[in-house]
C-alpha cells in the first residue's frame, strides 16, 4: 500500500526502520475517517505547511478532517533529532522539502530579513549562497547538535510529507476506480468514452511535462543518503473535454499531478462524471451542450434551458460600447456575416452572443452563414438549448436590418432597437418585463442611443422573474 500511494504521489517508496512505522502509523491515524467522510477530506498537506495553526474553513469541515494533522504530528512530535534523521533519510526528504519546513529561513550573508530583497543581478548568487548556508547547517552537524529550529524544520517536512501521502491514500480510497482503456499517441495517453446523443465522444488527454530545474542547485537532492541523484519531481497535466467538428480538441478541465497514476485518475474520475450528468453538460469556454437537443423538440422542462432575454443582449452592447470608447481606432466597423471568418474574427452576434455566456455558430457550423433573422440560425440556439424572448429574437434579427459591410455600433444598434419596436401584440407587452420598466421621464425611444441606454440599464434592475 505505501508503495503504491508513494508512487501516486511523486514521493520516493519509504526505507525500512522509522521511515516505515510513521507511514503505518500515518495510514493508521488515516483509518478513522469514515468513507463518507473521505471526499470532504483534502488539502492534508496544505494545512500541514501552516501547522500548528489550522485553517478556518467555510463551511466547517467534518471533525475528522479538523483533527487529522494533529493526529498526523502526534507521530513526529515526540521523536528526537536522531530519530528525525533517520525517518528523513528513510523517506528521501529534500534539501528543499527542509527549507521550506523553516519557520525562520537562512538568509545569505549580508542579507538581513528585513532589509531589501537583492536585485535581479545578485539573485542567483544570493540563492546559491542561502542553500549553501542552509545546507551546513545539517551537513557538518550531527542531530544531537541542531538547534531547537533545525530540528522543527526536520519535524515540520515530516509532517507535510506525511500529510501529502495521506491526501493521497484519502483521495483513491473515497473514490471508486474508473480505469478507461488508454492508448499512446505518440508521447501523449488518450482514452474516449462515447455517450449516447453527442457527436464526439468524451476525451481524455495525459502527456508529461517539463519541469524545469528549481534555481536553488540541488534544491531537489536528498537531504541525506545518496548524494548526486536528484529527487524526480515529474509533471503530468490531464485534460478532459470533446472534440469539434472540425476534429479541434476543446480543453474543459484539467490539472497537472505529480504522477502519471495521478494523472490518469483525476482524468477518469473527471470524464466518469461528466458522462454521469451528460444531459447537461455544456463546455465552460464554448458554452455548447455535451449532448446537442433536437430543436423542433425542445421543451421548456429540459433541465439545461437557458432563456436568453433582451437585457442581457443590451448589457453586453453597452460593454462593447465602452470598449470601443476605451479603445478607439478609426473607421472600424461590424459585420453581420459570417459569424465567425476564417481568420477566427467574429461578428458583432458573435461578441454579443459570447458576452451573454451562450454559443454561437463558428467556422464550419452550417449556421455560420445564416442570418440572426433566420429559422436556420434560431434552431441552432435551440440545439444547445437556448431559447430567446421575442424582444431578444427582434433585437438580434434587427441587427442586420442596418445593411451589409462594416457599420459603426451605434448605427446596428439603432437599427436593431427599431426592429423591437416594430414587433406589436403580446411580443410588445413582454418588452418592459424583458428590459425592466422605464424611469419617469424617459421614453422607449430614447433607448435608440446607446449612450442613453447604458444611463437607463445603470439606473433600472432587471425583473427577478426572468
Amino acid at each position: 500500500m505505501a508503495s503504491s500511494v508513494c508512487a501516486f504521489r511523486g514521493y520516493p517508496e519509504p526505507g525500512h526502520g522509522r521511515a516505515a512505522q510513521l507511514v503505518v502509523g500515518a495510514f493508521t491515524a488515516l483509518d478513522q475517517v469514515p468513507l463518507d467522510i473521505r471526499l470532504y477530506v483534502h488539502d492534508l498537506q496544505d494545512t500541514a505547511e501552516k501547522w500548528p495553526a489550522l485553517p478556518i474553513t467555510l463551511p466547517p469541515t467534518p471533525w475528522q478532517a479538523a483533527t487529522l494533522v494533529d493526529d498526523l504530528a502526534a507521530l513526529v512530535t515526540a521523536l528526537s533529532a536522531a530519530e528525525l534523521r533517520e525517518a528523513a533519510e528513510g523517506m528521501v526528504l529534500t534539501r528543499g522539502e527542509v527549507a521550506l519546513a523553516s519557520d525562520k529561513p537562512v538568509l545569505a550573508r549580508g542579507w538581513r530579513k528585513d532589509g531589501p530583497l537583492p536585485d535581479a543581478a545578485t539573485l542567483p548568487q544570493a540563492r546559491r549562497a542561502r542553500e549553501a548556508e542552509l545546507l551546513q547547517l545539517f551537513a557538518h552537524l550531527d542531530p544531537h547538535e541542531w538547534s531547537p529550529e533545525q530540528t522543527d524544520a526536520v519535524r515540520k517536512a515530516l509532517l507535510v510529507r506525511l500529510a501529502g501521502l495521506g491526501d493521497g491514500l484519502l483521495r483513491v480510497s473515497a473514490l471508486p476506480p474508473a480505469p478507461l482503456d488508454w492508448h499512446a499517441d505518440g508521447e501523449r495517453l488518450t482514452a474516449r468514452l462515447p455517450v449516447p446523443g453527442a457527436p464526439q465522444p468524451l476525451e481524455a488527454q495525459v502527456v508529461a511535462e517539463t519541469v524545469d530545474r528549481h534555481p536553488l542547485i540541488s534544491w531537489n537532492d536528498p537531504m541525506w543518503g545518496a548524494t548526486g541523484t536528484a529527487v524526480s519531481r515529474e509533471c503530468w497535466r490531464w485534460r478532459v473535454g470533446w472534440r469539434s467538428a472540425d476534429g479541434k480538441f476543446h480543453t474543459d478541465a484539467g490539472s497537472t499531478e505529480a504522477s502519471q497514476a495521478a494523472a490518469r485518475f483525476g482524468a477518469e474520475q473527471t470524464l466518469v462524471e461528466y458522462a454521469a450528468r451528460a444531459q447537461t453538460v455544456r463546455q465552460r469556454a464554448r458554452y455548447r451542450l455535451l449532448v446537442p437537443r433536437q430543436p423542433a423538440a425542445l421543451a421548456m422542462s429540459d433541465p439545461a434551458i437557458v432563456v436568453l432575454g433582451l437585457r442581457s443582449l443590451l448589457e453586453a452592447a453597452c460593454a462593447e460600447y465602452r470598449s470601443e470608447a476605451d479603445h478607439p481606432e478609426p473607421e472600424t466597423g461590424w459585420r453581420i456575416l459570417p459569424h465567425q471568418d476564417e481568420n477566427k474574427e467574429c461578428s458583432l452576434v458573435t461578441i454579443l452572443l459570447d458576452n451573454c455566456y451562450v454559443p454561437y455558430p463558428e467556422l464550419g457550423d452550417p449556421a455560420n452563414e445564416a442570418d440572426p433573422a433566420s429559422a436556420a440560425f434560431e434552431d441552432f440556439l435551440r440545439s444547445h438549448a437556448v431559447i430567446l424572448t421575442p424582444p431578444a429574437r427582434a433585437y438580434l434579427a434587427g441587427l442586420s436590418q442596418a445593411g451589409p459591410g462594416e457599420l459603426p455600433l451605434r448605427q446596428r444598434h439603432e437599427a436593431a432597437m427599431r426592429a423591437v419596436f416594430a414587433v406589436d401584440g403580446e411580443e410588445a407587452d413582454l418588452l418592459a418585463a424583458d428590459t425592466g420598466p422605464l424611469p419617469d421621464g424617459m421614453a422607449w425611444i430614447d433607448l435608440l442611443d446607446i449612450a442613453a441606454l447604458e444611463g437607463f440599464l445603470a439606473s433600472t434592475e432587471p425583473d427577478p422573474a426572468q
